[in-house]
């Protein structure tokens, strides 16, 4: 073929020539381009569902600040009702003062080592946060002396878990209402102590 018959040709069809000409070029960047256009839209999908989790967020984030000023104010509440375990002498003054305002006769008691809990049923990770002071306190008075100590202590600052009241007579009483000795095992929720 010559030239002037290609010309005399793209002349009387010039359409199917230049469809001819881009058809082939389109294929052959379709088929260059494929494996790009899965990856754009994996990454447009992947994009998309970002985009979502981020206006849910921000949906969701109205009133933050007022939420973490109110979980910051009841951090502030529990550490007010926790003890600390270096100040020895504050937490055995809250049983000695717990005695005057219970009518009640502690004849000892103890502060244990500070530990952090797992000996206490609470939970696989209930104070993990948290250290637990073990107090003994050996008592002496009636049945609702001992029981209203009891109420009194439930009902302090301190958040307090009472385990085991072992209860006997007291032989010699000069006191009309009969007498009893008590031991009573008790855990106070402390701060974190390493």
């Amino acid at each position: 073929m010559n030239l002037s018959l290609i010309s005399k040709k793209f002349k009387e069809y010039p359409i199917l020539f230049v469809c001819g000409v881009i058809c082939p070029l389109v294929l052959v960047l379709l088929f260059m381009r494929g494996p790009k256009i899965e990856q754009y839209e994996t990454e447009l999908e992947e994009l998309e569902r970002e985009w979502s989790e981020i206006q849910t967020n921000k949906e969701r984030s109205s009133g933050l600040e007022e939420d973490i000023a109110s979980l910051e104010a009841g951090l502030e509440k529990i550490d007010k009702r926790l003890m600390q375990v270096e100040e020895v002498a504050i937490n055995y003054e809250f049983f000695y003062d717990l005695e005057a305002e219970g009518n009640i006769e502690l004849n000892r008691f103890s502060q244990g080592e500070a530990s952090d809990g797992k000996q206490l049923s609470i939970g696989k990770n209930g104070l993990r946060h948290f250290s637990v002071l073990p107090y003994n306190l050996s008592m002496t008075g009636s049945m609702e002396e001992i029981l209203g100590f009891m109420d009194l202590l439930d009902r302090q600052e301190y958040i307090v878990r009472m385990d085991m009241l072992w209860l006997s007579p007291v032989t010699e009483t000069s006191a009309e209402t009969p007498q009893l000795s008590g031991r009573l095992q008790c855990h106070v929720l402390a701060a974190k102590h390493e």
